[in-house]
């Protein structure tokens, strides 16, 4: 397992777990939130490299020695895609438009990335 199969999972529960705090306490995403998030996203995009070279330069042909070359393929591509989709729907903290569940939208889009990221670990095994 390689270092960003950990830190992905841990970084985007702290994230979730801020964003959680944030819509308990009715306040508006923070910049230090969203630049988390942003931070977290360009994570996921270098581990969606990393995924997608391994699958393609695999011996053999495409997704040798992955257990679901197909499935892992697509939770490599929903990892990159939840967090843009939270970030379309919530509101910048100085916006006065900015809505109290934007953190709760955020924590449970942390908690996505979570449970996706484990799930690409395991579909990524040899099969």
């Amino acid at each position: 397992m390689t270092a960003l199969a950990v830190f992905v999972p841990l970084y985007s529960g702290f994230l979730g777990c801020w964003a959680l705090g944030c819509a308990v306490r009715g306040g508006r995403l923070g910049v230090g939130l969203l630049g988390g998030l942003l931070m977290l996203e360009l994570t996921l995009l270098v581990r969606a490299g990393v995924e997608v070279a391994g699958l393609v330069g695999a011996d053999g042909g495409f997704g040798r020695g992955y257990a679901e070359p197909a499935v892992h393929l697509g939770y490599v591509i929903a990892s990159v895609t939840v967090l843009p989709l939270v970030l379309a729907v919530t509101r910048r903290p100085d916006d006065a438009g900015a809505r109290r569940s934007d953190g709760l939208v955020a924590a449970v889009a942390c908690a996505a990335v979570v449970v996706v990221t484990i799930r690409m670990a395991t579909t990524g095994r040899p099969g």
